[in-house]
């Protein structure tokens, strides 16, 4: 097997039962952690030359139209909306975050409800569970802890990971992308290495939460972005790293969510995820060969465990094959039972 495991410091699980309800516990997380409709607060419309903030602002150099991927500004004054010049759209600052998501219902019509059209795109079952409050609240008050059925290490054995994989990736702009609560956006800003660490997560809750617990904590350093994985409202080429904890298996299209992720990072950049293996992992890793539960998994992978459904159970080969299709290559990976932790870089042509 390819795979590095882990270190055998990390306290070992029992798996559990073949019965056990994979669906409960992943459905909600995914659904709205993935990102999964195409909604912010776009006004449309004709746009008015606005005085621009200084420099100084780092997302200044990083936000970009999710439309155009065109640059945009943000104004001073009474109107701080980020404006895209060429579309004529403005994107407002909550003060909380920056709202980067295009408005699904926008209407270029205008009128009694500027902005407001009849279109919506068709929500899966579950999405809004993480724009709630109550689980928001609750995602570093046991939920998260949950995952380690999985083999998941917890939380600060996961960041000493990543951040071995991310040793010899030089500084510069970082993004946690699914930051969730800002269980790892908060430990990557005080290490002192990146800047400015942006945070980007589509749950409107789930960025006040990050917020709340970087007061809490003190963290500075640290930007927020609400943003749509499949359409990241990010500049190209302009993150030195990207971390996505526990949340590819949520992404709708997670292969154009991984393209999104190498048009935004530096030549050279690193991308490092984790996520969830199928169940029959844990048997391929005992094996110390994947191909041997191969047939069975492609028997009956899709209808067993998510390959068709609003999450996904991953294989080690295909989290692979997305990264190599985006350009990411010097694939890395350590398993555990069903948790894994991967990391790709993208090409440097100058190299």
């Amino acid at each position: 097997m390819s795979c590095a495991m882990l270190q055998a410091s990390t306290p070992s699980r029992q798996a559990r039962p073949a019965t056990h309800n994979y669906a409960r516990f992943i459905s909600t997380r995914a659904r709205a952690r993935g990102f999964v409709r195409t909604s912010a607060t776009a006004s449309v419309g004709n746009s008015t030359p606005q005085q621009q903030v200084p420099a100084s602002d780092p997302l200044n150099d990083l936000l970009a139209c999710p439309v155009c991927f065109q640059p945009v500004q943000r104004g001073v004054g009474k109107n701080k909306a980020w404006t895209c010049t060429p579309c004529a759209l403005s994107y407002p600052d909550k003060g909380t975050f920056a709202e980067m998501v295009l408005e699904s219902n926008a209407s270029v019509d205008g009128g009694a409800e500027q902005g407001r059209g009849t279109y919506a795109e068709q929500r899966i079952l579950g999405t809004t569970t993480f724009e709630r409050p109550q689980v928001s609240f609750a995602y570093e008050r046991g939920w998260r802890q949950s995952f380690s059925w999985a083999g998941f290490p917890g939380a600060d054995r996961e960041y000493a990971m990543a951040s071995e994989f991310l040793e010899t990736t030089p500084s510069g702009p970082f993004l946690d992308l699914s930051c969730g609560s800002g269980l790892f956006t908060r430990r990557f800003a005080s290490s002192g290495k990146w800047s400015p660490v942006v945070a980007a997560d589509f749950s409107e809750a789930m960025l006040s939460e990050t917020a709340e617990r970087m007061r809490a904590e003190s963290t500075s350093g640290v930007k927020l972005v609400r943003a749509d994985a499949r359409r990241l409202p990010f500049r190209s080429a302009c993150f030195a790293a990207i971390h996505a904890g526990a949340a590819i298996h949520c992404w709708p299209q997670p292969e154009l969510c991984v393209a999104e992720v190498a048009r935004t990072l530096k030549p050279g950049g690193m991308f490092v995820g984790s996520t969830f293996l199928t169940p029959l992992s844990r048997l391929g890793q005992f094996l110390g060969d994947d191909s041997a539960v191969a047939p069975i998994e492609q028997l009956a992978g899709d209808q067993l465990w998510g390959g068709r459904g609003e999450y996904k159970f991953w294989t080690e080969r295909e989290l692979r094959d997305v990264c190599a299709r985006a350009g990411l290559k010097d694939f890395r990976c350590t398993r555990d039972q069903q948790y894994i932790m991967f990391c790709a870089v993208k090409g440097d042509p100058t190299v």
